[in-house]
């Protein structure tokens, strides 16, 4: 005999997807050579050189599916009050978040031209790598079947049964676009060159799709 009950049941969730991982820097564009300054002839310096590309950041994993629902069966002799169950299947897993794109390397700087010679400008920036693109969220479960099996109700004896939908997993984010280097500053101390151009973001993923409500069964046993 049952007078009252509430019976909640929830199931497991998709894994997260990985994050990408971020991008690497850049190299730093090799020092000009600054002037030699001599009586009988000088050699001029030489520019600073460019510095190296930031490599793009990783894409993120994918979110896992949560995995199928257990049914839920239970039984009862004799019902009199109200017995409640709501059982909700899994939420499917995150994506992973892309990786931030590498930054840029800055330009060296050119040689001083020494009171003898024009300074030699310094080296453009590296341009920024491309941020990664998020992972994919998983798919949420479907919500469990309920089946309740009763021998007799009295009356005002009920059942409530609700199966709940697992949700889809949330779309990985787009990695950030990594910065552009600095430019090399002529003579060391002038004015710096033109700096690097910034990467793209990457694209986000899409989110999980969700699953369907599970069937609730209520029946008279034996």
């Amino acid at each position: 005999m049952v007078n009252m009950a509430d019976i909640s049941i929830g199931n497991a969730n998709g894994a997260a997807g990985q994050n990408g991982a971020p991008g690497g820097t850049g190299f730093t564009g090799p020092q000009g050579s600054d002037a030699q300054c001599h009586w009988d002839g000088d050699d001029s310096p030489t520019p600073g050189g460019s510095g190296g590309h930031g490599t793009g950041g990783g894409n993120g994993s994918n979110g896992g599916d949560a995995p199928p629902p257990n049914p839920v069966t239970f039984s009862i002799g004799q019902l009199i009050g109200v017995v409640t169950c709501e059982a909700t299947g899994g939420i499917g897993g995150q994506g992973g978040s892309g990786g931030t794109g590498g930054s840029g390397g800055s330009g060296g700087n050119g040689g001083n031209g020494k009171g003898c010679e024009n300074s030699s400008p310094g080296g453009i920036g590296g341009d920024g790598g491309n941020g990664g693109n998020g992972g994919n969220g998983g798919a949420g479960a479907n919500g469990p079947n309920i089946v309740a099996l009763y021998s007799s109700i009295v009356a005002g004896g009920n059942f409530q049964l609700t199966s709940t939908l697992g949700a889809g997993g949330a779309a990985g984010a787009d990695g950030l676009a990594g910065a552009g280097g600095n430019g090399g500053l002529n003579g060391g101390n002038g004015p710096a060159a033109q700096g690097g151009n910034p990467g793209h973001p990457g694209a986000p993923g899409t989110p999980g799709t969700p699953g369907r409500p599970g069937q609730t069964i209520i029946t008279q046993g034996t």
